[in-house]
C-alpha cells in the first residue's frame, strides 16, 4: 500500500490547540475531525516522533507527521453532489462552487470533491488533467467559494490553461478583511514561497515566484467588533494563497483565515470570507468574450449583515 507522507510545525499562535483541530484548519486535504483521531488511533499521525492519544494540545514547535494510506485501487466514483451551474455548452461549463468543497481527490479526500460531482452531471470531461483532476484547468482553495471554469475536452483544456499561462484571464475576487489597508487601490507586488518551517504555509520570500495582486477598497465599517472593509481584488498571477498571504503579509488578513489570521475563530465564520465572484475568458471554440459573474455566498452576506447592524450607532455585537 502507497503511503503519502508529511509533516507540519505547530506555530506560536496554535500553542494549545487540540490536535484534531490543529490538523484540520490547517492543511488543504479535506479531513473531518474523526477522520483525524481514526489515523491518530492507528499511529498514523504522531507528535516528535511519539504516538499520542486523540485529545492532545499541540505545543508551539511540535513536529506533525502524518501518514496517508491510500486507498488499494483508486476509483473514481461519481457522486450526486450538488453544483451550481451558471452556463455550459460543448466545450466548457462554468459553475459557482460552493464553500469547503475540495476540488479533486488526494490523500485523505478520495472521495467528496468538484470532480466527484463533475462526474455525476457531465458525461465528458477534458483528459490532460490526469486520472484525479479530468477537466480541471484551475483550482480554488477548500473555503474559497465561486466561478470557476471546466473543460469537457483537451482542445479547451489546451485553450484555457494557455490563457491563464499568458495572463489574458481576468479573474476578480472579493474579501472582507479585518482593518483597512492605507491606500483606496493598489498593486502587491510581492514573491511567494512554501514557507522553509511551516510546510502547510506560504510566505513573502525574495526567492519566491513573482506574485501580484491588485485591489480596490469598496466598502469600510467601522463597527463595534473593529474596523473592517471589502476588497475587491484581481489577481495578475496564480499562487497558492496568493490573496490571503499578500493581505495578511500587509497587515489585513481575510477574516477566518484559519491559515494566516491569528484570531481567525474570533469572529465565528464557517468559512473563509473570500470568493471568486466574476471571470472573463475568452471562449476556446468560437473566440467570443465570456464573463461571468456570480453573488457573493450567503455565508459572507450574513457577515456583511452583522457588519452593517453594528456599524449603525448603538449597534450591537449579536
Amino acid at each position: 500500500m502507497d503511503i503519502q507522507e508529511f509533516e507540519i510545525i505547530v506555530p506560536v499562535e496554535n500553542h494549545l490547540e487540540r490536535i484534531d483541530s490543529f490538523i484540520a484548519g490547517s492543511i488543504e486535504v479535506n479531513f473531518s475531525r474523526s477522520h483525524i483521531q481514526k489515523l491518530i488511533k492507528t499511529g498514523n499521525i504522531v507528535v516528535n516522533g511519539k504516538e499520542i492519544k486523540a485529545n492532545y494540545n499541540v505545543k508551539t514547535d511540535d513536529s506533525i507527521r502524518i501518514n496517508i494510506p491510500e486507498p488499494l485501487v483508486l476509483d473514481l466514483k461519481p457522486e450526486n453532489i450538488d453544483i451550481d451551474v451558471v452556463y455550459e455548452d460543448s466545450s466548457l461549463i462554468v459553475i459557482n462552487k460552493q464553500p469547503g468543497l475540495v476540488i479533486h481527490p488526494g490523500p485523505g479526500n478520495w472521495d467528496g470533491t468538484l470532480v466527484n460531482a463533475l462526474l455525476y452531471h457531465i458525461e465528458d470531461l477534458s483528459s490532460i488533467g490526469g486520472e484525479v483532476r479530468p477537466g480541471i484547468v484551475h483550482r480554488l482553495d477548500k473555503d474559497t467559494s465561486g466561478v470557476m471554469v471546466i473543460a469537457k475536452n483537451d482542445l479547451a483544456h489546451q485553450n484555457l490553461t494557455g490563457q491563464f499561462s499568458s495572463r489574458t484571464i481576468d479573474k476578480r475576487y472579493r474579501a472582507i478583511v479585518k482593518g483597512k489597508p492605507v491606500k483606496e487601490h493598489d498593486m502587491i507586488d510581492l514573491p511567494i514561497a512554501r514557507h522553509k518551517k511551516y510546510r502547510q504555509k506560504m510566505t513573502i520570500a525574495e526567492s519566491g515566484r513573482e506574485s501580484l495582486t491588485e485591489y480596490w477598497i469598496q466598502k469600510i465599517w467601522n463597527s463595534s467588533m473593529g474596523t473592517f472593509t471589502m476588497l475587491e481584488l484581481k489577481l495578475h498571477t496564480g499562487r497558492t494563497h496568493q490573496i490571503r498571504v499578500h493581505l495578511s503579509h500587509t497587515g489585513n488578513p481575510v477574516v477566518g483565515d484559519q491559515i494566516y489570521s491569528k484570531k481567525w475563530d474570533k469572529y465565528k465564520v464557517p468559512y473563509l470570507l473570500l470568493a471568486s465572484t466574476s471571470l472573463r475568458f475568452t471562449h476556446p471554440e468560437t473566440r467570443e468574450e465570456m464573463k461571468f459573474e456570480v453573488d457573493l455566498p450567503e455565508h459572507m452576506v450574513k457577515f456583511i449583515s452583522r457588519l452593517d447592524i453594528m456599524s449603525q450607532p448603538g449597534g450591537s455585537n449579536n
